[in-house]
């Protein structure tokens, strides 16, 4: 190969380019996810979370339609199979619910280590669905990031009742999890990482603020009492920004351009940033425990990002 060639120098430009932006988008992505749980901590001090998720949710659409009007975004649906769209959408709500009531039925220790097993049931179900078959190297590495997040999670939760409705739920939680980057994948041929993004909010925006208004039988002063309090919109603020908007677009890139297997084992860096963001912003201790299985996460990650699709 000619290395001084400039055409062979461009190749190998984009060729790297192709390879890196989607780990550094999936990277930045899970990152922003594991500083949400700050900010999601400090916003429910203010209100319940249904009425959370319906803020949330609305002003991150009505974002993503400020950015249609500025014409540099497009959301294009005609002549387009509008189902993985509409899956993608509905799995949203459901995975927040699966999850919010399966923690509630188990404890947090069960449900941490149920939801760590997201990667092997997304390979899983990437190989039957899509015929996505991971190398040896990848069916191997990706044991030790959720090897990691079990450890972890025994290593900090306390045992609590594990009722079987809870179990039942968690399960959906993981196949719902696995589903959705599934369909993610499948959704990426036709529909940009923005239009994919803004279908999801839309949906979550409905489905939650008709949840909360349920809840609250009607009351739309409790519904807005939360926003006069600064803590609680500018916590709010960072969710929408940072966590709706920018880490599914940067998550939604990245699905459509690496296998489910590695999206999957990727999702394990939201642990890891979520105890980083506990020590540095809440105070909360760090175990020697909670580091080594924060070791075996970056190193899985590692690993199966090495592998070749």
């Amino acid at each position: 190969m000619n290395l001084s060639n400039p055409a062979v120098l461009n190749g190998l430009d984009m060729c790297d380019r192709t390879k890196i932006l989607p780990v550094a988008a999936v990277c930045a992505g899970q990152t922003i996810w594991g500083f949400s749980y700050i900010f999601t901590k400090v916003a429910m001090g203010y209100a319940k979370p249904d009425v959370l998720l319906s803020i949330r949710f609305i002003l991150a659409f009505l974002i993503m339609n400020i950015m249609c009007l500025t014409g540099k975004f497009k959301v294009s649906i005609k002549g387009k199979r509008l189902k993985p769209l509409i899956m993608l959408g509905i799995m949203e709500p459901l995975y927040f619910y699966f999850e919010s009531y399966g923690i509630l039925y188990t404890n947090a220790m069960f449900s941490g280590v149920i939801i760590a097993l997201v990667p092997v049931v997304s390979i899983l179900l990437a190989v039957m669905f899509l015929k996505e078959y991971p190398t040896k190297r990848q069916a191997v590495f990706c044991l030790l990031p959720i090897a990691g997040v079990i450890v972890i999670t025994i290593s900090s939760s306390a045992m609590g009742i594990v009722r079987p409705l809870g179990v039942f739920l968690l399960i959906l939680t993981c196949l719902t999890s696995a589903g959705y980057k599934i369909v993610n994948r499948k959704s990426a041929v036709e529909f940009t990482a923005f239009e994919r993004t803004y279908i999801v909010l839309l949906v979550s925006s409905v489905v939650f603020t008709v949840s909360a208004f349920v809840s609250l039988k009607g009351d739309i002063k409790e519904y807005i009492e939360p926003i006069f309090h600064l803590e609680f919109v500018m916590a709010v603020l960072a969710l929408v920004v940072f966590c709706s908007v920018m880490a599914n677009v940067f998550v939604n890139y990245a699905a459509g351009r690496m296998s489910v297997a590695k999206l999957a084992t990727f999702g394990t860096l939201t642990t890891v940033w979520s105890i980083f963001a506990g020590v540095l912003f809440l105070g909360e201790p760090i175990t020697v425990v909670s580091f080594i299985g924060s070791i075996l996460i970056l190193i899985g990650i590692w690993q199966v990002t090495k592998a070749q699709d």
